[in-house]
Protein backbone atom coordinates (compact mmCIF):
# COMPACT_ATOMS: atom_id res chain seq x y z
CA UNK A 1 0.00 0.00 0.00
CA UNK A 2 1.60 3.80 -0.99
CA UNK A 3 2.83 5.60 2.00
CA UNK A 4 0.16 9.15 2.31
CA UNK A 5 2.12 12.13 1.35
CA UNK A 6 3.40 14.33 3.89
CA UNK A 7 1.90 17.65 4.27
CA UNK A 8 2.99 20.34 1.91
CA UNK A 9 5.28 22.88 4.73
CA UNK A 10 7.54 20.03 5.31
CA UNK A 11 8.21 19.32 1.68
CA UNK A 12 8.84 22.74 1.31
CA UNK A 13 11.09 23.39 4.33
CA UNK A 14 13.06 20.58 3.47
CA UNK A 15 13.63 21.31 -0.30
CA UNK A 16 14.42 25.60 0.94
CA UNK A 17 16.97 24.19 3.67
CA UNK A 18 18.83 21.93 1.36
CA UNK A 19 18.89 24.73 -1.45
CA UNK A 20 19.82 27.40 0.56
CA UNK A 21 21.62 24.99 3.02
CA UNK A 22 20.97 26.60 6.26
CA UNK A 23 18.10 26.28 8.77
CA UNK A 24 17.78 30.11 9.07
CA UNK A 25 18.56 30.89 5.73
CA UNK A 26 15.48 28.61 4.84
CA UNK A 27 13.40 29.99 7.79
CA UNK A 28 14.42 33.76 6.16
CA UNK A 29 13.09 32.63 2.65
CA UNK A 30 9.71 31.25 4.01
CA UNK A 31 8.92 33.88 6.60
CA UNK A 32 9.13 31.46 9.27
CA UNK A 33 11.53 31.25 12.13
CA UNK A 34 14.31 28.59 12.16
CA UNK A 35 12.91 26.47 14.80
CA UNK A 36 9.83 26.36 12.84
CA UNK A 37 11.66 24.91 9.85
CA UNK A 38 13.81 22.75 12.32
CA UNK A 39 10.51 21.41 13.52
CA UNK A 40 8.93 20.82 10.25
CA UNK A 41 13.02 18.69 9.25
CA UNK A 42 11.89 16.96 11.87
CA UNK A 43 8.75 15.75 11.19
CA UNK A 44 9.33 14.83 7.80
CA UNK A 45 12.12 12.74 8.53
CA UNK A 46 10.36 10.67 11.27
CA UNK A 47 7.43 10.56 8.46
CA UNK A 48 9.88 8.85 6.16
CA UNK A 49 11.70 7.23 8.24
CA UNK A 50 15.09 8.67 7.19
CA UNK A 51 17.53 11.26 8.22
CA UNK A 52 17.77 14.48 5.44
CA UNK A 53 20.64 16.47 6.69
CA UNK A 54 23.45 16.01 8.67
CA UNK A 55 23.52 18.70 11.18
CA UNK A 56 26.85 20.45 11.88
CA UNK A 57 27.62 24.16 13.58
CA UNK A 58 28.03 25.94 10.18
CA UNK A 59 24.39 24.75 8.86
CA UNK A 60 23.68 21.60 7.28
CA UNK A 61 24.14 18.86 4.47
CA UNK A 62 22.24 16.92 2.67
CA UNK A 63 22.82 12.76 3.51
CA UNK A 64 22.68 10.53 0.70
CA UNK A 65 18.65 10.05 1.41
CA UNK A 66 18.28 13.52 0.98
CA UNK A 67 19.95 13.75 -2.05
CA UNK A 68 18.13 11.24 -3.75
CA UNK A 69 14.87 12.37 -2.15
CA UNK A 70 15.79 16.32 -3.35
CA UNK A 71 15.17 15.92 -7.10
CA UNK A 72 11.89 14.60 -6.32
CA UNK A 73 10.74 16.81 -4.01
CA UNK A 74 11.70 19.65 -5.78
CA UNK A 75 10.53 18.71 -9.07
CA UNK A 76 7.27 18.25 -7.90
CA UNK A 77 6.88 21.98 -6.92
CA UNK A 78 8.50 22.94 -10.25
CA UNK A 79 5.83 20.59 -12.51
CA UNK A 80 2.85 22.19 -9.84
CA UNK A 81 4.21 25.90 -10.73
CA UNK A 82 4.34 25.18 -14.12
CA UNK A 83 0.89 23.41 -14.39
CA UNK A 84 -0.74 26.62 -12.55
CA UNK A 85 1.27 28.66 -14.76
CA UNK A 86 -0.01 27.56 -17.72
CA UNK A 87 -3.90 27.13 -16.14
CA UNK A 88 -3.40 30.80 -15.27
CA UNK A 89 -2.66 32.03 -19.06
CA UNK A 90 -5.34 29.75 -20.67
CA UNK A 91 -7.79 32.04 -18.64
CA UNK A 92 -6.56 35.31 -19.50
CA UNK A 93 -6.13 34.55 -22.98
CA UNK A 94 -8.83 35.21 -25.09
CA UNK A 95 -10.48 32.43 -27.50
CA UNK A 96 -9.95 33.40 -31.47
CA UNK A 97 -13.09 32.40 -33.11
CA UNK A 98 -13.04 32.84 -36.78
CA UNK A 99 -16.03 32.76 -39.10
CA UNK A 100 -17.01 32.98 -42.56
CA UNK A 101 -17.33 36.31 -44.11
CA UNK A 102 -21.20 36.71 -44.77
CA UNK A 103 -22.42 34.34 -42.05
CA UNK A 104 -19.74 36.28 -39.27
CA UNK A 105 -22.22 39.55 -40.40
CA UNK A 106 -25.56 38.13 -41.65
CA UNK A 107 -26.01 35.74 -38.30
CA UNK A 108 -23.25 35.05 -35.88
CA UNK A 109 -22.35 39.22 -35.16
CA UNK A 110 -26.33 39.75 -34.35
CA UNK A 111 -26.58 36.57 -32.15
CA UNK A 112 -23.25 37.59 -30.34
CA UNK A 113 -24.49 41.16 -29.12
CA UNK A 114 -27.76 39.46 -27.76
CA UNK A 115 -25.48 36.61 -26.04
CA UNK A 116 -23.87 39.81 -23.93
CA UNK A 117 -27.00 39.61 -21.97
CA UNK A 118 -26.50 35.93 -20.68
CA UNK A 119 -24.33 35.35 -17.83
CA UNK A 120 -23.89 31.67 -19.43
CA UNK A 121 -21.96 33.26 -22.68
CA UNK A 122 -19.28 35.22 -20.71
CA UNK A 123 -16.30 34.17 -23.23
CA UNK A 124 -13.60 36.64 -23.87
CA UNK A 125 -13.29 36.80 -27.24
CA UNK A 126 -11.64 38.24 -30.37
CA UNK A 127 -13.98 37.24 -33.61
CA UNK A 128 -12.08 37.38 -36.89
CA UNK A 129 -13.95 36.53 -40.13
CA UNK A 130 -11.82 34.78 -43.23
CA UNK A 131 -13.15 32.07 -45.40
CA UNK A 132 -11.06 29.19 -44.18
CA UNK A 133 -10.43 25.66 -45.68
CA UNK A 134 -7.60 22.99 -45.44
CA UNK A 135 -5.84 24.83 -48.05
CA UNK A 136 -5.61 27.95 -46.07
CA UNK A 137 -6.21 27.35 -42.44
CA UNK A 138 -2.52 27.71 -41.63
CA UNK A 139 -2.89 31.45 -42.41
CA UNK A 140 -5.66 31.99 -40.06
CA UNK A 141 -4.88 31.28 -36.20
CA UNK A 142 -7.94 30.41 -34.76
CA UNK A 143 -9.20 28.21 -31.74
CA UNK A 144 -12.35 27.59 -33.21
CA UNK A 145 -13.31 28.36 -36.44
CA UNK A 146 -17.01 28.47 -38.31
CA UNK A 147 -16.61 27.10 -41.85
CA UNK A 148 -18.40 25.85 -45.00
CA UNK A 149 -17.57 22.59 -46.37
CA UNK A 150 -18.37 18.72 -46.56
CA UNK A 151 -17.09 18.25 -42.97
CA UNK A 152 -13.58 16.74 -44.05
CA UNK A 153 -10.91 18.47 -41.93
CA UNK A 154 -7.76 16.36 -41.08
CA UNK A 155 -6.20 16.76 -38.00
CA UNK A 156 -9.19 18.85 -36.64
CA UNK A 157 -12.65 18.31 -34.65
CA UNK A 158 -15.78 18.93 -36.31
CA UNK A 159 -19.23 19.03 -35.82
CA UNK A 160 -22.26 20.08 -37.74
CA UNK A 161 -23.95 23.20 -37.49
CA UNK A 162 -26.45 23.68 -39.82
CA UNK A 163 -27.42 23.23 -42.95
CA UNK A 164 -28.21 26.11 -46.11
CA UNK A 165 -31.53 26.15 -48.40
CA UNK A 166 -30.54 28.05 -51.76
CA UNK A 167 -33.65 30.76 -53.39
CA UNK A 168 -33.66 33.53 -55.63
CA UNK A 169 -33.90 36.58 -53.75
CA UNK A 170 -34.68 39.66 -54.81
CA UNK A 171 -35.87 43.52 -53.52
CA UNK A 172 -39.58 44.03 -52.39
CA UNK A 173 -38.94 47.43 -54.83
CA UNK A 174 -37.81 44.90 -57.61
CA UNK A 175 -40.73 42.55 -57.31
CA UNK A 176 -43.17 45.72 -57.25
CA UNK A 177 -41.53 46.85 -60.50
CA UNK A 178 -41.17 43.92 -61.97
CA UNK A 179 -43.78 41.38 -60.73
CA UNK A 180 -43.85 37.94 -59.93
CA UNK A 181 -41.21 36.54 -61.88
CA UNK A 182 -41.77 32.77 -62.74
CA UNK A 183 -38.84 30.55 -61.98
CA UNK A 184 -38.69 30.08 -66.08
CA UNK A 185 -38.49 33.81 -66.44
CA UNK A 186 -35.70 34.48 -63.53
CA UNK A 187 -32.86 34.16 -66.44
CA UNK A 188 -34.23 37.44 -68.56
CA UNK A 189 -33.20 39.59 -65.47
CA UNK A 190 -30.25 41.06 -63.97
CA UNK A 191 -28.47 38.41 -61.97
CA UNK A 192 -26.06 38.42 -58.87
CA UNK A 193 -23.61 36.61 -59.10
CA UNK A 194 -20.37 35.12 -56.43
CA UNK A 195 -17.11 34.09 -58.26
CA UNK A 196 -13.93 32.28 -56.97
CA UNK A 197 -16.15 29.96 -54.86
CA UNK A 198 -15.63 26.18 -55.00
CA UNK A 199 -18.21 25.68 -51.87
CA UNK A 200 -21.40 27.79 -52.62
CA UNK A 201 -23.93 26.77 -54.68
CA UNK A 202 -23.64 28.92 -58.52
CA UNK A 203 -26.16 29.87 -60.70
CA UNK A 204 -25.47 27.06 -63.14
CA UNK A 205 -25.95 24.54 -60.35
CA UNK A 206 -29.38 26.23 -59.70
CA UNK A 207 -30.60 26.31 -62.97
CA UNK A 208 -29.44 22.45 -63.29
CA UNK A 209 -31.61 21.68 -60.41
CA UNK A 210 -34.85 23.19 -61.22
CA UNK A 211 -33.91 21.28 -65.02
CA UNK A 212 -33.57 24.93 -66.80
CA UNK A 213 -30.55 25.57 -68.87
CA UNK A 214 -28.58 28.61 -67.58
CA UNK A 215 -28.05 31.82 -69.25
CA UNK A 216 -25.35 32.47 -71.37
CA UNK A 217 -22.37 34.54 -69.78
CA UNK A 218 -23.56 37.97 -69.50
CA UNK A 219 -21.62 41.48 -67.87
CA UNK A 220 -22.74 41.84 -64.71
CA UNK A 221 -21.56 42.36 -60.87
CA UNK A 222 -19.76 39.01 -59.41
CA UNK A 223 -19.19 39.50 -55.85
CA UNK A 224 -16.58 37.29 -53.91
CA UNK A 225 -18.60 37.15 -51.05
CA UNK A 226 -22.29 36.30 -50.44
CA UNK A 227 -23.10 39.24 -48.11
CA UNK A 228 -21.96 41.99 -50.98
CA UNK A 229 -24.03 40.36 -53.48
CA UNK A 230 -26.88 40.04 -51.31
CA UNK A 231 -26.40 43.68 -50.07
CA UNK A 232 -26.85 44.43 -53.75
CA UNK A 233 -29.89 42.71 -53.71
CA UNK A 234 -31.69 44.65 -51.01
CA UNK A 235 -30.41 47.82 -53.17
CA UNK A 236 -32.53 46.65 -55.88
CA UNK A 237 -29.66 45.48 -58.07
CA UNK A 238 -31.05 42.27 -59.59
CA UNK A 239 -31.62 38.60 -58.17
CA UNK A 240 -29.11 37.41 -55.79
CA UNK A 241 -29.06 33.45 -54.71
CA UNK A 242 -29.97 33.53 -51.28
CA UNK A 243 -29.15 30.85 -48.17
CA UNK A 244 -31.16 30.32 -45.24
CA UNK A 245 -28.55 32.00 -42.58
CA UNK A 246 -27.42 35.17 -44.62
CA UNK A 247 -31.19 36.01 -45.43
CA UNK A 248 -33.88 35.23 -43.11
CA UNK A 249 -33.28 38.33 -41.16
CA UNK A 250 -34.29 40.25 -44.27
CA UNK A 251 -37.17 37.91 -45.12
CA UNK A 252 -38.60 38.97 -42.02
CA UNK A 253 -38.48 42.34 -42.01
CA UNK A 254 -39.49 42.72 -45.78
CA UNK A 255 -35.74 44.16 -47.06
CA UNK A 256 -36.06 41.16 -49.06
CA UNK A 257 -38.83 38.28 -50.58
CA UNK A 258 -38.20 35.26 -52.07
CA UNK A 259 -39.24 33.95 -55.46
CA UNK A 260 -41.62 31.42 -55.66
CA UNK A 261 -39.64 28.53 -56.74
CA UNK A 262 -38.59 25.32 -55.52
CA UNK A 263 -35.77 24.98 -52.77
CA UNK A 264 -32.55 23.47 -53.02
CA UNK A 265 -29.93 22.55 -49.97
CA UNK A 266 -26.85 23.95 -50.42
CA UNK A 267 -24.28 20.71 -51.07
CA UNK A 268 -22.08 21.76 -48.15
CA UNK A 269 -22.63 23.17 -44.75
CA UNK A 270 -21.70 25.42 -41.82
CA UNK A 271 -18.83 23.17 -39.58
CA UNK A 272 -17.62 24.02 -36.26
CA UNK A 273 -13.88 22.96 -35.99
CA UNK A 274 -10.99 23.17 -33.55
CA UNK A 275 -7.56 20.89 -33.25
CA UNK A 276 -7.70 17.35 -32.56
CA UNK A 277 -7.79 17.37 -28.23
CA UNK A 278 -8.67 20.92 -28.12
CA UNK A 279 -12.37 19.99 -27.93
CA UNK A 280 -12.57 19.23 -23.96
CA UNK A 281 -10.88 22.45 -22.73
CA UNK A 282 -13.51 23.75 -20.81
CA UNK A 283 -14.13 27.56 -22.74
CA UNK A 284 -13.82 25.65 -26.35
CA UNK A 285 -16.54 23.20 -25.27
CA UNK A 286 -18.84 26.29 -24.19
CA UNK A 287 -18.64 27.78 -27.07
CA UNK A 288 -19.25 24.70 -29.27
CA UNK A 289 -22.41 24.20 -27.18
CA UNK A 290 -23.35 28.33 -27.69
CA UNK A 291 -22.96 28.02 -31.08
CA UNK A 292 -25.12 24.93 -31.74
CA UNK A 293 -27.90 25.97 -29.14
CA UNK A 294 -28.15 29.16 -31.21
CA UNK A 295 -27.90 27.18 -34.76
CA UNK A 296 -30.86 24.42 -33.20
CA UNK A 297 -32.65 27.67 -32.17
CA UNK A 298 -32.49 29.52 -35.44
CA UNK A 299 -33.35 25.85 -37.29
CA UNK A 300 -36.73 25.62 -35.12
CA UNK A 301 -37.31 29.51 -35.80
CA UNK A 302 -36.99 28.95 -39.69
CA UNK A 303 -39.34 25.71 -39.60
CA UNK A 304 -41.72 27.48 -37.15
CA UNK A 305 -42.42 30.52 -39.81
CA UNK A 306 -42.24 28.52 -42.89
CA UNK A 307 -45.19 26.19 -41.31
CA UNK A 308 -46.82 30.06 -40.64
Amino acid sequence: MAQRPPPTPMLQAFVSAAQTGSFARAASELNLTASAISHQIAGLEEWWGVQLFERHSRGVKLTAAGQALLPVTDGFFKELDAVLHSLSLSKSQPLYLSCTSSLCSTWLIPRMHDAHAEASFNLDLVLTSADISSANWSAHPFDVAVVMGYGDYPDHHAELLMRDEVFPVCSAEFQRVNGNIAVAEIARYPLIHRVDDQVCPSWESWFAFQGLTAPPYHHGPRFPDSSLAISLAVKGGGIALGRTALVYDALKDGTLVALNAPVMMSPAAYYIICRNGRKAEPDIARLFHWLKSQADEFMREVKSHRGS
